[in-house]
């Protein structure tokens, strides 16, 4: 009776709802007489000149004022003065010091194999002649990493062990997790300068979570017991916390460090718009001016050297019983001694490094033959001349460009620009009441309002409808790709090696073979945002499916259920929540390329967000950073009300 009775309730609310969106609709067609299709002006939040103003003020006082003169430029001076000081350490271990201690810390944290892979990583990226620039971009790195582990570390031991800190915490950081990366460097920028420092803290913002939300998973999957018996032996909390928690947490951690280091790689190359230079900048540079080879050569250094950071920052030795050869045994010879070890591993990077500087070791030998830039600028004009025209009846990668420009992004595009803007609103209202009630309704329409007050309604809408044929195209790739890796061990061997080099690779270098095939415009920049965004769909994809407990298909294949029809009726309903996930991540990994695909042409909110970080119109990259965080918020509380429904439903 009462299951019935809820059910009742249920459904009245549910037309009581409906009732009220049909009303809402008549009201706003009612007064959209009288709107007409544009903003109107009394609607503008005069954002870009408040911005404007506020820049103005600040180049002006920055040397006065007391928030900055006694804390931002402090801050600003030691964050540059650390990746001074991380560089000229570099620089004076010479190259043969800084691949041997690659080496050496991959050996002491993951092993051999680990090592080994960090010296030829690093080795290729010297002989694409890329060197100097990789330092440059490794010093910042490391600093950020560094500031990003000291505040990430502490706040993620605080949050494993309070839940009030937890709860207060995830809200933050779901926020920054959120938000594109070049949102954070436009305020970095301004309130710390240009170049490296504002380079450092974009990056710490954005490193900062992962660190957290893993310290805190480790520090809370330690068992009760095993903290019971801590107690009961007479350890106080800080005891219990450095003998018991964090040893036990160590794997963990370390996972969190190498998010941090893969993160704060992506970031770093990416600050190269705020002038830090490296290798980032070089791909720019290669980019702006449309020279695939010189984009390509540093792209491929790039990710040489995320490939040598990921290994060598795992943590994970190998199990095999085989016999270890002398060197994969000395750091388990000073396991016991951690400190003797890192003394140990310093002294001979010293001496490599001192060896190299009495020998004169200056600049890695390039080889002349190696001229990969050379090669990528001969394959870019055989492909122009052969892809991209193709053959008369199938056409090429041109004809691809073309058709969808011409059927499906440009009428997109044309279809939300020439709606009226209320019009817009009220269907993603509508989307949003359906999905998940008034709550999100209300975000959903606040999140637009604020679009149409930032004066940015028609860039706001090319950006959203880039957005949906990405979506749509990177859906349609994950969907069946993720459902096959799921239910085929054979193929998710197969896919595992080239998802995990996607997940490495920073998203400046999806850029460049894009546009060695479609050349520059809107459709490489869709195009990158898909090969960017399908990885991580494929595996929350795939990961559901797997998890799906082997109790239920045995006891749907049990009555003579067919593979489809198992897949249909079991796999896929319990593993909606990993599909309506991973469905999020692909819009969120999209709306991230948004601004990296305006470097190649794709316009829009990325193109005014650039322009706000290159060109010092600040009010111009703000509103285009907000309006994106505004678009993302859209799209993820929608999306999230829909995989909440449809968990719900077969409950229901």
């Amino acid at each position: 009776m009462a299951l019935v009775m809820s059910s009742n309730i249920s459904r009245r609310d549910g037309v009581q709802r409906w009732m009220i969106g049909v009303l809402a609709l008549l009201v706003v067609l009612f007064l959209g007489r009288s709107t007409g299709k544009e903003v109107p002006t009394w609607l503008d939040g005069h954002v870009l000149r408040w911005v404007d103003d506020r820049y103005d003020w600040i180049v002006i006082h920055r040397d006065t004022f007391w928030l900055f003169k006694y804390f931002f430029s402090p801050i600003s001076h030691v964050l540059d003065s650390m990746c001074d000081f991380v560089l000229w350490t570099l620089r004076k271990l010479r190259w043969p010091g800084v691949v041997a201690g690659a080496g050496l810390i991959g050996i002491r944290t993951s092993g051999a194999r680990a090592g080994l892979t960090g010296v030829l990583s690093l080795m290729a990226v010297g002989l694409l002649g890329h060197w100097d620039a990789t330092m440059i971009t490794l010093s910042l790195m490391i600093v950020s990493v560094f500031v990003a582990l000291l505040i990430g570390i502490p706040l993620g031991i605080w949050a494993g062990r309070s839940d009030r800190a937890n709860n207060a915490l995830r809200t933050v950081l779901d926020a920054a997790q959120v938000m594109p990366t070049y949102v954070y460097l436009l305020p970095a920028a301004v309130f710390f300068g240009i170049r490296n420092p504002s380079a450092v803290v974009a990056t710490v913002v954005f490193a900062v979570p992962p660190a957290v939300r893993l310290t805190s998973l480790g520090i809370r999957s330690v068992p009760v017991v095993l903290n019971e018996v801590g107690a009961s032996f007479g350890s106080n909390s800080r005891q219990l916390l450095v003998k018991v928690q964090l040893p036990l947490a160590r794997r963990t951690i370390l996972l969190g460090l190498n998010q941090v280091i893969m993160m704060a790689f992506g970031v770093v190359v990416i600050a190269s718009l705020v002038g830090t230079g490296g290798v980032g900048g070089e791909v720019l540079i290669g980019l702006q001016k449309v020279n695939v080879g010189k984009a390509f050569s540093a792209g491929m250094a790039i990710v040489f050297a995320a490939i040598a950071l990921d290994r060598i920052s795992t943590g994970e030795r190998s199990t095999s019983k085989r016999k270890r050869s002398p060197l994969s045994t000395m750091p388990v010879l000073l396991a016991g001694h951690p400190m003797a070890g890192v003394g140990v591993g310093a002294g001979l990077v010293a001496l490599v490094g001192g060896a190299s500087s009495l020998m004169n070791v200056k600049a890695f030998p390039v080889w002349k033959w190696l001229r990969v830039e050379t090669w990528a600028n001969d394959a870019t004009d055989w492909a122009n001349r052969h892809l991209r025209k193709g053959v008369p009846i199938i056409g090429g990668t041109g004809s691809i460009s073309d058709w969808l420009v011409i059927h499906i992004l440009t009428p997109t595009r044309d279809l939300l620009q020439h709606l009226p803007w209320w019009s817009v609103i009220l269907v993603f209202a509508l989307i949003a009441f359906a999905s998940g009630g008034e709550r999100v309704a209300v975000i959903v329409v606040t999140c637009f309002v604020v679009i149409a007050g930032l004066r940015v309604w028609d860039l706001a809408m090319d950006t959203l409808s880039q957005v949906f044929v990405a979506v749509m195209l990177s859906s349609l790739i994950a969907l069946p790709v993720g459902i096959i890796a799921g239910r085929s061990d054979r193929v998710n061997r197969l896919l595992r090696p080239l998802l995990d080099v996607a997940q490495v690779l920073p998203p400046f270098v999806y850029l460049v073979p894009v546009i060695f095939l479609f050349n520059v415009g809107r459709v490489p920049g869709v195009i990158a945002s898909v090969i960017y965004a399908v990885p991580p769909g494929i595996r929350l994809i795939s990961h559901g499916l797997r998890q799906v407990p082997m109790s239920a298909r045995e006891s749907a294949i049990s009555f003579g259920a067919s593979p489809l029809q198992e897949l249909r009726k079991v796999q896929l309903p319990l593993a909606v929540r990993s599909i309506m996930l991973g469905l999020n991540q692909v819009i969120m990994m999209v709306l991230a390329m948004v601004i990296v695909a305006a470097l190649i042409g794709a316009g829009a909110l990325g193109l005014e967000t650039v322009y706000g970080l290159t060109k010092s119109e600040i009010g111009n990259g703000v509103a285009g950073g907000l309006a994106i965080v505004a678009l993302a918020i859209v799209l993820d509380r929608i999306t999230q009300a829909w995989g909440n429904r449809a968990v719900a439903a077969p409950l229901s």
